[in-house]
C-alpha cells in the first residue's frame, strides 16, 4: 500500500501544470510587498508555516496570521491564503478582511471557482482536494470525509508544499 500511495503522490506532482505567468506574478508580489502575511487552517496552515519559515530567509517581514505577534495588514501588503477547498471558514474570514483593507491576495486552492478564489488577485490552482459534502473543516475531519489513498487532502498539501519549495528556489536565485 505504501508504494501505491507514493506512486500516486509522485504522479500527481509530476502532472501539475501551473501557468508560468502566474508563477512570475506570484514571485513579483512576494518580492515587492513590504510585508507578507500567510494564512491557512489545519494542514494548510502547516504548509503555510513551513513556507513562511523558508521565505523569512529571503524576506525579513513575513508573518503567519495565527501567530501571537502579528502586525496589522495594509493595502501595500500581500496575503497568501492556502485552502484546498477554498471554503475553509477561518481562512476565508481572514482573506475577506484583508481584501476589504485592500491588500493583494494570492490564493492557493484546488478550486478556481471557490469563494476564496473569487476575492483573490491571483489564484494558483493545485488539484488534490475533492468537493466536500460539508464546508466545515472540523466536521469533515471528525466524519472521516477524505480521499481513500491520500487522506485529509494530502495530495493538495504535499503538492502545495512542493510548489512553494519551487517558489523559494526561484526567489533565492533573484
Amino acid at each position: 500500500m505504501l508504494r501505491i500511495v507514493l506512486e500516486e503522490i509522485t504522479s500527481h506532482i509530476k502532472s501539475l501544470d501551473i501557468d508560468d505567468e502566474a508563477v512570475k506574478l506570484m514571485e513579483n508580489y512576494l518580492i515587492n510587498a513590504p510585508k507578507i502575511f500567510i494564512c491557512g487552517y489545519g494542514e494548510s496552515e502547516l504548509v503555510g508555516k513551513s513556507f513562511a519559515s523558508r521565505l523569512s530567509k529571503i524576506r525579513s517581514e513575513v508573518y503567519v496570521v495565527s501567530e501571537t505577534i502579528v502586525p496589522e495588514i495594509n493595502k501595500e501588503n500581500v496575503l497568501l491564503a492556502i485552502s484546498g477547498s477554498g471554503e475553509t471558514e477561518p481562512t476565508l474570514t481572514i482573506t475577506k478582511k484583508a481584501h476589504e483593507i485592500g491588500a493583494d491576495i494570492i490564493s492557493i486552492t484546488s478550486f478556481s471557482d471557490s469563494p476564496l478564489a473569487q476575492i483573490s488577485d491571483l489564484v494558483i490552482e493545485i488539484p488534490g482536494r475533492i468537493r466536500a459534502k460539508t464546508k466545515n473543516y472540523i466536521e469533515r475531519r471528525v466524519s472521516g470525509e477524505y480521499e481513500p489513498l491520500t487522506p485529509f487532502g494530502t495530495l493538495f498539501e504535499i503538492s502545495t508544499r512542493v510548489f512553494l519549495e519551487g517558489i523559494i528556489t526561484e526567489l533565492a536565485e533573484r
